[in-house]
């Protein structure tokens, strides 16, 4: 050996070194293989791989496979990169170690990822190449999940290596657990959570509606404004979980970011000025702290509007420092009540709002791997909020009870003065009864009238239409009947839309009302586009039919578009069907007149609509 070193050349003994320098820089440059193992319920990847940084975010895993590993360490199994523009790969090796298939479930650990790619590969050669993320359509994962989940296969022996690409949209990168799971320890944990949503969500849902109860009841603003912060609030927690990507807008992937943020902005803003109303800030906080709220509010949901164009990052970077100064000056004003007027609505928010602060810890410290993931930490959030939430809607139950008790005190204060409560209750039954009067005026209105064009229903017109007829035939008196109906209506309401389409009968109907003027006249919406005139004639017959041309004409002069119409020059016409019974007519009956009307109705369409078909009986 002495001699080999003696007589070795130098140009010699720097390439080996060279080469002994590469090949041990390549060897580092690989994560030791995962064992897959039958008994590994999980594995949190981020623990075991390689970290590499991507700032031009075009590199590829072959590009990546010579390069030196970041010198980031996840925080107990989590990859959380703040803010920053560069793409962030985490590369691992999973090698099954059993004699069975390595079946798993490959869960990238959050749902709010931007961009997410997944490489499997088996001696450099591409196996899987996966793209996901919330900026991408839902229906890009392998598993509806509502983090995105990839299933890995695992031959007896085989090894793998697993590249996660992990980029934002923005540069605001959210935080990753990414956790292989075995298939029964994944739905296992999958149902948990299902369970433990479906109670969170029910439970806000559930005191959301009583306090909408509260407030129809009360009209106070601070239920009002409590049923908005839950409502911004559940909206928030439904779409940063992933469930509303997942269920309500699988394919529209901007939006879902959108409405985060938005729902982020709209929580803080709804949380400050329900704070305003609770704790009377106006009143009871000091002019200082109380503009603190309000302005803090204001900008919280100024940023509402720059949600809407995708200033994501931007709006959670403006929306939390809001958000914490609000926080703040709440616990300030709570702390400064406690002992005062307000003491009890003070008490409540305070311990609230440690209840939501206290689940939040918990939750951080759990992905910063400072606690171990169980039962409670994994749902800390989720338990603090609920809590906040039912505290503070005793809080409002509370305020409900003190206002009932000063509602009582002032009953009894009120009862001293008998004479005047005397007077003042007979004034009020005599204003009820009244109302009662006109309520049951309404609601016969309401029985008999439709509810889209004011005009009398299929009911009453069967009623009004038999007694009409019925009279004239004991009394012989003139009478007409008209049917009418719209021209090619379902063309029109194919083309412009049914809301277009009721509109057209709302005008049509509030036209010829206008037009009927005598008390004898009556007017019914019988069915669709088909309505009925009914009115009696104390003139010469022949000058019904002039009067129902006034109708047709004035129904075309409304100048409503119809581009279908083309025989009622492109505007919205109506064809008439007329039948007059002259005073000599009898023994006629309901169904006959109607089925002539209908007969003459027809004939109008059939000789090109726009007019009116007239028959004397």
């Amino acid at each position: 050996m002495r001699w080999l070193r003696m007589r070795m050349p130098p140009s010699l003994g720097w390439l080996c070194a060279i080469l002994v320098w590469a090949i041990c820089g390549t060897a580092q440059a690989q994560p030791a293989a995962i064992v897959v193992g039958d008994q590994d319920e999980s594995i949190e990847l981020a623990r075991y791989g390689r970290l590499y940084e991507d700032p031009s975010g075009k590199l590829q895993p072959a590009d990546l496979a010579q390069a030196k590993p970041s010198d980031r360490l996840p925080a107990g199994g989590t990859l959380s990169f703040g803010y920053s523009t560069s793409a962030w790969w985490l590369h691992v090796r999973l090698r099954n170690a059993g004699a069975g298939s390595g079946y798993r479930l490959l869960d990238i650990g959050s749902p709010l990822q931007d961009y997410v790619d997944v490489y499997v590969l088996r001696d450099g050669r591409t196996l899987t190449h996966v793209e996901t993320g919330d900026r991408r359509p839902f229906a890009n994962r392998p598993i509806a999940q509502r983090s995105p989940v990839l299933p890995l296969q695992l031959a007896p022996g085989e090894t793998v290596d697993v590249w996660i690409r992990l980029a934002a949209y923005d540069g605001l990168h959210e935080a990753v657990k990414p956790v292989l799971w075995k298939v029964s320890a994944y739905a296992q944990d999958a149902q948990t959570q299902t369970l433990v949503f479906g109670l969170y969500y029910g439970l806000l849902l559930t005191i959301m509606a009583y306090t909408l109860f509260l407030f129809v009841s009360t009209w106070q603003g601070a239920f009002g404004w409590y049923v908005a912060y839950i409502l911004a609030f559940l909206a928030w927690s439904v779409t940063f979980r992933g469930y509303g990507f997942q269920y309500f807008w699988p394919r529209h992937p901007d939006f879902n970011n959108q409405f985060l943020a938005i729902a982020a902005a709209a929580s803080y803003a709804t949380c400050g000025v329900f704070l305003i109303y609770f704790l009377d800030t106006r009143r009871h906080a000091g002019g200082g702290m109380h503009k603190v709220i309000v302005w803090s509010s204001a900008f919280a949901a100024a940023w509402i509007l720059p949600a809407l164009f995708g200033v994501y990052a931007l709006t959670f970077v403006a929306t939390i420092p809001a958000g914490l100064v609000l926080i703040g000056a709440g616990l300030a004003t709570g702390i400064a009540q406690r002992h005062g007027i307000q003491a009890r609505p003070a008490r409540y928010y305070l311990v609230a709002v440690s209840m939501l602060s206290f689940g939040a810890v918990l939750y951080w410290l759990r992905m910063l791997g400072v606690l171990p993931s169980n039962v409670v930490t994994e749902n800390a959030l989720q338990l603090g909020s609920a809590l906040e939430v039912l505290l503070l809607a005793f809080g409002l139950a509370d305020q409900m009870n003190i206002l009932r008790a000063e509602k009582l005190l002032a009953e009894q204060t009120a009862l001293r003065t008998q004479a005047e409560l005397a007077h003042r209750l007979e004034h009020e039954v005599q204003e009820r009864t009244q109302e009662l009067e006109s309520a049951n005026r309404r609601l016969n209105e309401m029985a008999i009238t439709d509810e889209l064009t004011g005009a009398y229903n299929r009911r009453h017109f069967n009623t009004v239409f038999a007694a009409e007829i019925a009279r004239h035939n004991r009394h012989r008196a003139p009478f007409a009947f008209c049917l009418l109906d719209v021209d090619h209506f379902k063309a029109y309401n194919d083309h412009y839309g049914h809301q277009k389409g009721d509109e057209v009968l709302r005008r049509l109907s509030s036209h010829i009302r206008a037009t009927l003027r005598r008390s004898g006249d009556q007017f019914f919406r019988l069915g669709g586009e088909e309505f009925g005139v009914v009115f009696t004639i104390d003139e010469p017959p022949d000058k019904a039919q002039a009067f129902v041309e006034r109708i047709r004409a004035g129904i075309a002069e409304l100048g409503i578009p119809h581009e279908h119409n083309g025989g009622g020059q492109g505007v919205v016409t109506a064809s008439f069907g007329l039948v007059i019974l002259g005073g000599e007519t009898r023994n006629m009956q309901p169904e006959g007149v109607y089925a002539l009307a209908d007969q003459l109705l027809y004939r109008a369409k059939a000789e090109g609509r726009n007019r009116v078909v007239t028959q004397m009986v």
